[in-house]
């Protein structure tokens, strides 16, 4: 067996792209302090891999704002460690079709689509990361069934949504910051993506606070759910437990049906809600200073949501907790009304309503802790 090794950039190669030709499986390639141009694509047959910087804030992969990613994965069994980027105009770090993933100790800034991005991924952990200023999503984890995705210890701030989670079954989202995006944690529905609907994702001991009261850049489908804290969009057997929601624009925990597809074209019709979400729990959180409900349950909801033991200001509809789970509870139609209509009309109307900023235009992080 061939023993694992380390190579250094520039050291050793002049590119990290062309370390990554080089590298055998379970090798480890080491980046010096730098700035690199990113757009670089691990292909899948270079399994195995890890990428780590050797100092979190001075290894910066910068997109300029012309380059797609800053490292696309499409190989198993990769990890990306210690190091930074900003400046792309669509993802910063982006795993897809990859299992056995980690991104750790990342730090992402001012990109037009998602901080850290996986698509159709099994068993892998986002943990200690740092994500701002995406006009997408900062976290994204979506098109698996099932996950067996953790997201842990991370922040998120001044994007249009902290999480993301099209389609996802089986996300753990704990212990983590999700502060002045547009909407906070958002595990979703939607028929134009793979495998849905979404479900069982447990999302605890998190603090969600300000959402929708910044000005942050949003190029999202999700844009209609900006002011939202945590938004269960047509999911189904979700835990929201022990988590602290304050200072919503509109509500800190909202339940309701989606749309069957998100389209942007006036010319296809947009259906109705069919996504009805179902067996969702939500209890022991403290939702505070909502803007119009700390609590939410729309109409047209399916049955066996569940709201215990939280503690809130007022609900929609009035008496929505109950002591007991399951319980039947009707929703209301005022909540029904405003997230449930088509996604490009909501759309249009938070850029109308919104004017967001570029995602250029916001500030860089402060400094990060490197990895232990």
């Amino acid at each position: 067996m061939t023993a694992s090794a380390e190579i250094r950039v520039p050291d050793d190669v002049p590119t990290l792209q062309r370390a990554i030709g080089r590298a055998r499986p379970g090798d480890t390639i080491v980046l010096a302090a730098g700035t690199y141009p990113g757009g670089t694509v691990v292909p899948k047959e270079k399994h195995d891999l890890t990428i780590r910087g050797v100092d979190r804030n001075e290894v910066v992969l910068d997109g300029d704002d012309r380059r797609e990613n800053g490292i696309l994965v499409r190989a198993d069994g990769v990890s990306i460690l210690n190091l930074s980027a900003h400046g792309f105009r669509e993802n910063a770090f982006y795993w897809v079709g990859a299992n056995r993933y980690r991104g750790a100790y990342l730090t992402a800034w001012n990109v037009r689509g998602y901080g850290i991005y996986v698509e159709d991924g099994e068993q892998g952990t986002l943990d200690h990361d740092y994500v701002s200023g995406a006009a997408d999503a900062a976290y994204y984890v979506g098109e698996c069934r099932p996950c067996g995705a953790t997201v842990a210890h991370v922040v998120a701030r001044l994007s249009a949504v902290g999480y993301s989670g099209t389609n996802a079954t089986g996300v753990v989202v704990r212990d983590s910051t999700w502060d002045r995006n547009g909407a906070g944690i958002v595990p979703n529905s939607y028929a134009n993506e793979a495998l849905p609907p979404q479900a069982r994702t447990t999302i605890v001991r998190n603090t969600v606070s300000g959402s929708g009261r910044a000005s942050v850049p949003v190029r999202t489908a999700l844009a209609g759910f900006v002011g939202i804290g945590v938004a269960v969009a047509g999911g189904n057997d979700n835990v929201i437990a022990r988590n602290r929601v304050v200072g919503s624009e509109r509500y800190g925990v909202a339940v309701f049906p989606t749309a069957l597809y998100v389209s942007f074209d006036p010319a296809v019709p947009t259906p109705g809600p069919p996504w009805r979400p179902r067996g969702n729990r939500v209890f022991g959180n403290t939702v505070t200073g909502s803007g119009k409900a700390d609590l939410a349950l729309a109409s047209g909801a399916g049955r066996d949501n569940c709201f215990r033991a939280n503690r809130v200001g007022w609900s929609l509809p009035r008496n929505l907790q109950t002591p007991v789970c399951p319980a039947a509870r009707m929703g209301d139609g005022r909540v029904a009304a405003e997230l449930t209509r088509p996604a490009r009309l909501m759309v249009r109307e938070t850029a109308r309503r919104r004017r967001p900023p570029s995602y250029r235009t916001l500030p860089a992080p402060p400094r990060q802790p490197n990895m232990p």
